[in-house]
């Protein structure tokens, strides 16, 4: 399934919006959601329903600072 286009459909979808924050790395404001399955994601701000929906991943200059090391399958 594709990833929602808007906070509209993440709303349809089942993600619900939490709290606001700034980000550590860039210290732009971005709102924390939780998908269907529980996991949190940052967001850039949506103030409208038809606001497109961006990873803040995708758009912070930091984003490198906070990618997790890959599993490693035990040996």
């Amino acid at each position: 399934m594709p990833f929602p286009e808007t906070r509209e459909a993440m709303e349809d979808a089942g993600y619900k919006r939490g709290c606001y924050s700034r980000c550590r790395g860039c210290k732009r404001p971005m709102e924390w959601w939780t998908t269907p399955t529980g996991k949190r994601i940052p967001m850039d701000p949506m103030d409208h329903p038809d606001s497109a929906a961006i990873s803040h991943f995708a758009t912070c200059p930091e984003a490198g600072r906070f990618k997790k090391e890959p599993h490693k399958a035990h040996e």
